[in-house]
């Protein structure tokens, strides 16, 4: 078959997709006497498993962010705000990279194919290798791929290679190239078709430019797109058609070349941004919802794609990474994707990944749009002219997060009956036992009862992520603490909680989480 066929072919049968979419805790005495449904979480800290990396927490931004001011971490406090959260991962890449235009010469003129001017120079580069000798955080950085020009991409390679130094992790090779076909629907910007087997030669021609212009780089990718829209028969047929051939075609070609394998995961995607209608949107289960993000139905979905995303990846011997991910694909939905109900699922979506064995998550933010799902992000234009971001819900349930980071994952049960809680558990070098209880149902007011097999301990300390409710926009807490104007997070309260022979009782009410600490 010819190669204009193999596109038209591939193209019918995305679009036939998308065209079918719209058819088809406070702390408890142990003595006392609380009413109400109780839920009982079984730890084992005998038997550590993986250990969840240092670099587990990453963030994603769009790669035309570089050329703003507030990427130099003398401008404001995104450097605070990183560093609260350990040492992780920063790339720069995402849809824009394919719409943004590198200028060795800062001087000569924007390509007119760059859209609004977008553009970033050796000194962008330079900003973000401060940044992250800052904050100790690594670069992912990613190359126009849709406006074919492996020489550019190689002079980029290279300059990045001069100014972010060894905290340049690797060079991605544009962005989603598996929706290039697709671009016109889904609003992604000017790019030309690619399947897989086109794919190879032209990803070919890009690293052979890299590895010429700055060798010892690593390049990895593919990068490839992957979201849902929450309906359970929908959802595995567009992995099935837009994902797994891409992958598997990758492995066979670059996999011996590459460390990781980097997949881009949304489960819900606002389909209002890309032409459906709010009734036909909800026809087919897709519209998000604060209560959608927090099922049980979600949690099974997005645990099925992770599990087959990493066999593929272990298979192939190589780290599996989601590259780019957050809750609803196309900047999110206003009132869900900024709301406590999803700082609850960040909880549960990363733990889950880190569980499943996943190596790396960059949640995606766009820092200009505060109703979106970004993490951190500038209120208005004079904020984001001093560098001076916000934390959003989301945030706080990384900074509860990040404290597991670094241990190793405990096997642990939940017995919860109908009530829509969940539990993980790490042990940390120092033996230290963390046990993180989210409680994501809005019905469920108990009693959380924790058992840790191989613990004598008598006492333990709880921190809460609380906010009025799900559905709340701001006053999100961790430990009863806020974050500063500044960026810095001090913690003001601990909970002390009293055990006998490793087991411990604490009081949830309303949707929200504890992390309940064990010396």
């Amino acid at each position: 078959m010819t190669r204009s066929k193999l596109v038209r072919n591939y193209r019918i049968s995305i679009l036939g997709i998308c065209v079918a979419l719209p058819l088809s805790l406070s702390v408890m005495p142990a003595a006392a006497e609380v009413p109400g449904p109780s839920v009982t979480i079984r730890v084992d800290a005998t038997k550590p498993g993986r250990v969840i990396p240092q670099d587990f927490i990453g963030l994603s931004f769009e790669a035309n962010l570089m050329h703003q001011a507030w990427i130099d971490p003398a401008a404001g406090n995104v450097d605070t705000l990183l560093e609260n959260l350990g040492t992780g991962n920063l790339r720069f890449s995402a849809n824009q990279v394919d719409n943004t235009a590198w200028m060795p010469d800062p001087d000569a003129p924007v390509p007119a194919w760059a859209k609004e001017g977008q553009h970033i120079t050796p000194d962008d580069l330079s900003r973000v290798g401060k940044l992250a000798e800052a904050t100790g955080w690594s670069v992912d950085l990613g190359v126009n791929f849709a406006h074919f020009d492996p020489a550019a991409a190689g002079n980029q390679a290279r300059e990045a290679q001069e100014r972010i130094g060894n905290s340049l992790r690797s060079i991605q090779i544009g962005n989603e190239p598996n929706f290039y076909l697709i671009a016109p629907i889904s609003k992604a910007g000017d790019r030309r078709p690619l399947l897989p087997a086109t794919y190879v030669p032209d990803a070919r021609a890009y690293r052979d430019a890299i590895r010429a212009a700055a060798p010892g780089v690593p390049i990895e990718g593919p990068n490839t797109a992957g979201a849902g829209i929450g309906n359970q028969l929908i959802d595995p047929a567009i992995a099935s058609a837009v994902v797994n051939p891409w992958l598997d075609t990758y492995i066979s070609a670059f996999g011996s070349e590459s460390k990781y394998l980097n997949q881009h995961y949304y489960p819900y995607v606002n389909t209002a941004r890309v032409g459906f209608t709010s009734a036909s949107s909800d026809l087919i289960g897709g519209l998000p919802s604060v209560d959608k993000l927090m099922s049980r139905e979600n949690s099974m979905k997005q645990t099925t794609f992770i599990r087959d995303f990493v066999a593929k990846a272990e298979h192939a011997g190589l780290e599996p990474k989601l590259a780019e991910t957050n809750s609803v694909a196309k900047e999110g939905k206003e009132g869900v994707t900024n709301s406590f109900g999803a700082a609850l699922w960040t909880v549960d979506y990363l733990m889950t990944a880190a569980r499943e064995g996943v190596t790396g998550v960059n949640l995606h933010n766009q820092p200009d749009d505060c109703e979106s799902y970004s993490l951190i992000c500038f209120a208005d234009d004079t904020a984001r002219q001093a560098g001076q971001a916000q934390a959003n819900p989301n945030y706080y349930g990384l900074l509860m997060l990040s404290q597991l980071v670094g241990g190793q994952i405990l096997p642990t049960t939940v017995e919860s009956g109908t009530a829509n809680v969940s539990a993980y558990a790490v042990r940390l070098s120092d033996g230290t036992v963390k046990v993180i209880v989210n409680s994501m149902d809005r019905a469920f007011n108990g009693d959380v009862n924790v058992e840790i097999v191989g613990d004598d301990g008598a006492s333990a300390s709880v921190e809460r992520l609380t906010a009025a409710s799900p559905d709340a926009v701001d006053g999100v807490m961790v430990a009863n603490s806020t974050v500063a104007k500044n960026g810095t997070f001090t913690p003001s309260s601990n909970e002390n909680v009293l055990g006998t022979d490793g087991r411990y009782r604490v009081r949830i009410d309303a949707p929200s989480a504890v992390l309940l600490t064990v010396d």
